[in-house]
């Protein structure tokens, strides 16, 4: 861990939460009554750990924050939560902040949520969403409660891309922590197969919009500055 990513986790404590960060040497107690799915050992640490947002507040529910600048409690947005009928909450998504759903493509075909979807369909959505940014939730920090409809089509759809993917990730397992297709690295052109936001952000981004009647946009935004 960075020297900058170390001092932005010593911030989270200004949520006044139990903070637990989940590496590969505690993950294993979490996942006792529910094994990961088989491509996850195949994927880079940043879509490791866009399936496990989803893995964890399906599963388990409650809070998790990206390792950014935090200066505010958690705790007003935990309360009202729970005395709600809301599903989640979550803070209001930025404007350059929507995931470019129109870019992700796997085997040649676009994804909208549980279904297929063509270029031109995603790219209107992703211009709607993008005026309507407010009404989403960011990717970086959220609570939600576990095992709701929400979270249970959220860990759906990303298991049912790893379901597409997985025969290109045993051929093509990555190899570096931000990996992207198409990159050489020093080795030739990357053949890894997973499109940047298509595990996180092209799922989160419509699905809250779907859902933004029952999440809530009450938790303090983290600082996006100089956490790398």
């Amino acid at each position: 861990m960075s020297e900058a990513r170390r001092r932005c986790l010593e911030t989270l404590v200004s949520t006044q939460c139990d903070i637990v960060v989940v590496n590969n040497d505690n993950l294993a107690p979490w996942m006792a009554t529910t094994p990961l799915h088989p491509a996850y050992p195949f994927l880079s640490p940043i879509h490791r750990s866009d399936y496990l947002r989803a893995y964890f507040m399906h599963h388990h529910g409650g809070g998790y924050s990206d390792i950014k600048r935090t200066s505010q409690t958690w705790l007003p947005a935990f309360r009202k939560l729970k005395e709600s009928s809301a599903l989640g909450v979550g803070y209001p998504e930025l404007r350059h902040g929507v995931a470019k759903i129109a870019r992700s493509r796997v085997e040649g075909s676009y994804y909208l949520l549980e279904r297929k979807s063509s270029y031109l369909r995603n790219y209107l959505l992703y211009r709607k969403l993008k005026l309507f940014h407010g009404r989403l939730i960011g990717n970086c920090a959220f609570i939600f409660k576990p095992g709701t409809e929400f979270t249970s089509r959220w860990l759906a759809i990303v298991e049912s891309r790893l379901d597409i993917l997985l025969p290109h990730l045993r051929n093509h397992p990555a190899r570096y922590p931000k990996e992207r297709q198409g990159v050489d690295y020093g080795d030739g052109p990357s053949k890894y197969t997973v499109p940047w936001s298509l595990l996180l952000g092209d799922i989160l981004a419509p699905l809250s919009f779907q859902y933004r009647t029952k999440i809530l946009r009450d938790l303090p935004m983290p600082d996006f500055c100089e956490y790398e």
